[in-house]
């Protein structure tokens, strides 16, 4: 009868989930004895647990000794998708190994192994070197990567010569004894496992699921995929469950083909971001920011106080009350037809927000988006709609028409001038004598749309202030008289011929920083064609001052207008030993700046230094002293070996205004003191 042996690895030190020790790595060595001993005793120290039972027992004189080892962590400090959710047993006469595979949807990888030259290709075969007809087994392991979402994490491992519930191979209904055809003892492994993630609700027959609670750490997950299955019950919706505690949930993924068609309530999750349908079925769309197509129903409050930023609702036919309210990184949401909105879903956010529906507005509730100055609606005929009260309302007023929508423009048409109430984010459209038009405020909107004000003849002055991000194609093309541009420093695009064929326009200034002009904002390369040919852009920028190894720098000095304003030359600064030269625009000092010259932008000036000569008669080398090695020095020239560094006038002691034998003596009385 073979000999059994029996080990049993206990990780459960607790029935309370959040206190589970779950295996994070599996690693095999091998090799003789005494190699294995030093192995185990090296892998120990690193934090590794042996199981400490060799895999090829019995196998004969001269078969490695194999152990398996692991390592663990609790799920209090751990994020459950680095946990080991299944193990593999691959067993075959050819020896072959197989890196990854697929196998169920999930990714497997090849144990490691450290050991002797016996195991196959370096890959940790179990019955290395057992003999002639020995299979070859290989063990593959795989993790939760948060693409397959599993319910399992293994706790603990098994080896005994139990065959039933054993780790298998390809046919799970044969079980992988690790030391087949070696004639050894029978070992097979086991594995346990405890449940973590998505607790269902079953049906009676087991089919059909609800997912109502969450087993494991919920402020350790960044992202969470809901299953289309759990133990092979279909997942159909969510009952009574939040997530509530996910305090660091960013990421929720939905299959694109779900049943589920209830979104879960993921109030106050503050770094909630983004819900994504995964592709699955290749005939149904999938992408970012993409709910499901058989989600249905957003329910209230399901978003509110989250940081969601886009989302798309294909399917979704209604939206109920608070869903989004207060959701103040919102900038997108795009909605399908007849779309049921209940009162203040979109209420109290602040961010630049745009809600695109493909229906008619005329059923919504205009109370959807109260309070949400920011917000605006565009329907399938490119109206938009005011995000504070929803008007579109047309007034005439001596030769101006405005709308609701357009009412953040001051206009100033001769003699005439008015403020409109605060409303809407995107200028569209006028319908006012575009001739007189001198003056022209634009305040608080996001965009000015393409085309909106081409060819106002007698604008002059263009005042934009904050607010306004985008500025849009051929915004003010053929504004011929328009001579000044004051932009704010919120302006992040500028479009192909915004300011194109304004060949008055001398100058634009911009209420931002040298950076924010150069390097954050977009800007098309033909944005301003055919302006003055003296036309200037300006901004704030900085002159910094670098002392360039020596003294002390001055203060940076902050320039109002680049391209127009001057800096003011500081005090020269001093240092000991050197004599200061001006301020140049590298620190080489080959390029001195003229302070008569106007700043184009952000820059640094370098201070220019020379060292102070000293003359001092008999110092011939410039060493600050007379000594033996300047009577060298002066020998030296004499015989034309051209010293270096070397000194003339003061190695011309008697000042004959040549270097000779006598000026050698002389250097030498210098250091007797007799001269």
């Amino acid at each position: 009868m073979k000999k059994i042996l029996l080990l049993l690895l206990a990780l459960i030190a607790s029935v309370n989930v959040w206190a589970e020790d779950y295996i994070t790595d599996v690693m095999v060595i091998g090799g003789s004895q005494s190699v294995v001993n030093n192995l185990k005793d090296t892998y120990t120290r690193q934090g590794w647990t042996v199981i400490d039972q060799d895999l090829n027992a019995g196998c004969g004189s001269g078969s490695d000794y194999i152990y398996l080892l692991y390592k663990s962590a609790s799920s209090d400090n751990l994020d459950a998708g680095a946990f080991v959710t299944d193990f593999y047993l691959l067993q075959s006469s050819s020896g072959n190994v197989i890196p990854t595979f697929i196998d169920d949807g999930l990714n497997y990888s090849l144990v490691p192994c450290d050991g002797s030259d016996y195991f196959k290709d370096n890959k940790g075969d179990l019955n290395s070197h057992c003999g002639a007809g020995s299979a070859y087994i290989h063990l593959y392991f795989a993790k939760d990567d948060d693409k397959a979402y599993r319910s399992t994490a293994v706790t603990s491992i098994t080896f005994n010569a139990t065959a039933e519930g054993a780790v298998c191979q390809n046919d799970t209904t044969i079980a992988c004894d690790l030391n087949y055809g070696a004639g050894g003892d029978y070992i097979y492994m086991h594995t346990n496992s405890t449940l973590k993630g998505f607790t269902p609700f079953m049906n009676t027959t087991g089919t059909e699921c609800y997912i109502n609670g969450y087993a494991g750490p919920k402020d350790k997950r960044t992202s969470v995929t809901i299953p289309l299955t759990i133990d092979g019950a279909t997942v159909l919706g969510f009952s009574g469950m939040t997530f509530s505690g996910f305090t660091n949930l960013e990421t929720m993924n939905f299959y694109n083909n779900t049943v589920i068609d209830w979104m879960p309530s993921m109030q106050n999750c503050s770094k909630f971001k983004h819900v994504n349908a995964l592709y699955v079925d290749p005939h149904i769309n999938s992408g970012n920011d993409m709910t499901p197509n058989s989600m249905t129903v957003i329910p209230g409050y399901g978003f509110s106080r989250t940081a969601i930023e886009t989302i798309s609702l294909p399917g979704v036919t209604e939206i109920r009350g608070h869903a989004f309210e207060e959701c103040n990184h919102l900038s997108a949401v795009y909605l399908g037809s007849a779309v049921q909105i209940g009162d203040d879903a979109f209420a109290n956010i602040s961010s630049n927000c745009v809600v695109s529906y493909v229906g008619p507005l005329s059923d919504w509730n205009p109370n959807m988006y109260m309070y949400s100055p920011n917000l605006y609606v565009r329907d399938k005929t490119s109206s938009w709609y005011c995000g504070w009260c929803g008007g579109d309302t047309v007034t005439k007023h001596n030769n101006l028409y405005w709308t609701l929508e357009n009412n953040h423009l001051k206009i100033d048409c001769a003699n005439n001038s008015w403020e409109t109430n605060p409303g809407a984010q995107l200028i569209t459209t006028y319908n006012w004598d575009k001739t007189i038009v001198k003056l022209l405020t634009i305040e608080h909107v996001d965009t000015i749309a393409a085309y909106k004000f081409q060819e106002y003849t007698s604008l002059e002055t263009l005042q934009i202030n904050s607010g306004v991000r985008i500025i849009g194609q051929l915004g003010f093309n053929g504004c011929t008289k328009l001579n000044t541009v004051y932009l704010p420093s919120s302006v992040t695009k500028i479009a192909n011929g915004a300011f194109r064929n304004c060949g008055s326009l001398h100058n634009l200034y911009f209420d931002g920083t040298d950076e924010q002009w150069n390097h954050d904002m977009t800007r098309a390369e033909n944005w301003n064609d055919y302006v003055a040919d003296d036309f200037q852009a300006h901004w704030h920028c900085t002159v910094t001052f670098d002392a360039n190894g020596q003294g002390t720098a001055p203060d940076p000095q902050n320039i109002e207008w680049s391209n127009q304003d001057k800096a003011t030359e500081p005090t020269a600064p001093t240092a000991e030993g050197y004599n200061f030269t001006g301020w140049y625009t590298d620190a080489a000092c080959t390029n001195q700046w003229d302070f008569n010259t106007v700043v184009p932008g952000d820059m640094t000036l370098y201070a220019g230094w020379e060292p102070v000569v000293v003359s001092k008669p008999g110092d011939a080398n410039e060493d600050s002293k007379v000594d033996v090695n300047d009577v060298t020095t002066v020998i030296n020239h004499i015989l034309n070996k051209n010293p270096n560094p070397f000194n003339y006038n003061n190695a011309n002691v008697n000042g004959d205004d040549k270097v000779d034998v006598l000026d050698v003596t002389l250097i030498i009385n210098i250091i007797l003191g007799l001269q």
